[in-house]
């Protein structure tokens, strides 16, 4: 069975309507049935317009790059990206084939 990992980069502070646009990626992730996801937060990072996103003691962070990634079949992570390419207009998307070698619960 050949596997994908799709990972999408935002800042945090990137809307879709009301709502941070993480969120709506991940519940649509979740209507989909998609088994996991993880989001990770960065610490400092910088995209293609050069402004830095980093955590400040003296001050609340905000803005900061975040990184969300799934594995699943590649026929699943192929069927979602048409629609995560409508929803996420500022970030960048990428998708690399994985060798999935153990999973803890044995349901791939």
């Amino acid at each position: 069975m050949a596997f994908k990992k799709l990972t999408i980069y935002l800042d945090e502070n990137e809307y879709l309507g009301n709502q941070p646009l993480y969120k709506e990626v991940l519940e649509f992730l979740r209507d989909q049935k998609i088994k996991g996801a993880t989001v990770f937060k960065g610490v400092f990072g910088w995209g293609p317009d050069g402004v830095v996103h980093t955590v400040n003691i003296l001050r609340a962070a905000s803005s900061l790059p975040l990184k969300i990634e799934i594995i699943e079949r590649s026929e699943v992570i192929d069927r979602l990206l048409p629609p995560l390419k409508k929803m996420i207009t500022k970030g960048l998307i990428t998708v690399a084939e994985v060798e999935v070698l153990f999973s803890s619960n044995g349901k791939l």
